[in-house]
């Protein structure tokens, strides 16, 4: 009489091997959503982002940054990455008229005649201080009650600003973006556990009739 090998403790090894492999690969996961995210300090994107938000990054995404796109970014001289909302694309025209609420900020989109008004549901009740019309030859706001101006984005260069219109310093204190200070294309929120998820995104472009 014949009998069958006891397959228990093989079942047993196999299902344990398995569940090790689970284990390595799900912190593999958290390890590398961690490597690759940042944690929002500061107010200047609300209320899309909020202090203490922990957004998961794409940095080889930052050849294919798109208007709207949210981005990790340093400005100016600083060091210190920031995360803003680009606005202006290389080539893109701006303008802007900040004495109202929301600001108006026009765009005219590399070789295109047509004129667009971004419409950003976030900047309405926003303005505060920020009343000055952009913009000067780096991008910046003009200085002394001039009146708005039409300026280029720079190839290799972003115009970028928060959702916070109010409590953002950006592209028009510290002027346009270099493409080697992008760093990375924020992909989706992490935390809170709440959020978690894509970004919420209602800005466009709405055609200006002449």
């Amino acid at each position: 009489m014949t009998h069958r090998a006891d397959s228990g403790p093989w079942l047993r090894t196999a299902l344990g091997i398995a569940a090790l492999v689970v284990f390595f690969a799900v912190m593999l996961v958290v390890i590398a959503a961690l490597a690759f995210s940042v944690k929002v300090s500061g107010s200047s994107m609300e209320p899309t982002l909020s202090t203490g938000d922990r957004l998961l990054v794409d940095p080889f995404g930052k050849g294919e940054i798109h208007r709207f796109d949210i981005v990790e970014s340093t400005l100016g001289d600083r060091e210190i990455p920031v995360v803003k909302r680009v606005i202006g694309l290389p080539g893109d025209r701006i303008k802007v008229r900040a004495d109202q609420d929301p600001p108006v900020v026009l765009v005219r989109p590399k070789d295109e005649d047509a004129t667009y008004a971004v419409d950003n549901p976030t900047w309405a009740g926003r303005v505060g201080a920020k009343v000055a019309a952009c913009c000067a030859e780096d991008g910046t706001s003009l200085p002394g009650g001039r009146p708005a101006a039409w300026v280029t984005v720079p190839d290799g260069s972003y115009w970028v600003v928060g959702d916070n219109w109010g409590g953002s310093d950006d592209s028009r204190t510290f002027g346009f973006v270099k493409e080697a200070q992008v760093t990375a294309r924020i992909v989706l929120r992490l935390q809170p556990v709440g959020g978690l998820g894509r970004l919420p995104d209602r800005a466009r472009l709405v055609p200006v009739e002449k």
